[in-house]
């Protein structure tokens, strides 16, 4: 029943996402579960955890996303504002922003470190599913895919697209940047995986 997983940035632990809303964690060496978080919704999409490793983060079928404390399991806030599943999660590289990314076209950047996370910016410009996020190392930019096919890179300051890339002809599934952040690389429904160049 799983639809999700992350593993902990030491490696220690892996979470996983099930259809029923809960999360297990289980130790990756002997494959124990050791805790198990309800996020009181069903059908969890996407898992990740914090850089710090002090959160966990759940995208949820109903729009949620439910930010735990790894350390004790408490559920720490509960993050609405998108209208449709969350297919996509990821934190900026010093865990003080999470993106989220939904069916609805939108992304979000919620300020996640306040007393009550807020959406500091929503970032629209996909005309169909996001299907992935993710931060350049640098925090200067956000990439994102789509089922409608492209890759947009946003700078995460001005709060914009910077650059579209369209050269896939099916939906894009996963998108990452290099170290460095001069390559992305785009991996499509189309049985394409392309490596491009960013200047920036």
């Amino acid at each position: 029943n799983a639809w999700s997983l992350a593993f902990s940035p030491d490696g220690q632990y892996l979470a996983t996402g099930s259809f029923g809303g809960k999360v297990d964690l289980y130790n990756a060496e002997n494959g124990q579960k050791e805790k198990t978080l309800d996020t009181q919704t069903k059908f969890v999409l996407s898992a990740i955890y914090s850089p710090d490793g002090k959160l966990l983060a759940c995208g949820s079928q109903n729009g949620f996303v439910n930010i735990f404390d790894v350390a004790t399991g408490k559920l720490l806030h509960t993050v609405e504002g998108h209208a449709m599943p969350i297919r996509a999660l990821c934190f900026s590289p010093d865990s003080q922003v999470l993106a989220s990314a939904s069916d609805d076209c939108h992304i979000r950047l919620h300020d996640i470190h306040s007393a009550q996370p807020t959406t500091v910016s929503t970032l629209s410009g996909h005309s169909s599913w996001v299907l992935s996020v993710a931060f350049s190392s640098d925090n200067q930019h956000l990439i994102s895919s789509s089922s409608d096919k492209s890759v947009k890179i946003w700078d995460t300051k001005a709060k914009r697209c910077v650059y579209t890339s369209a050269e896939h002809s099916d939906q894009v599934w996963c998108v990452r940047f290099n170290y460095s952040g001069t390559q992305f690389v785009s991996m499509s429904q189309d049985k394409s995986i392309i490596v491009h160049s960013f200047n920036h």
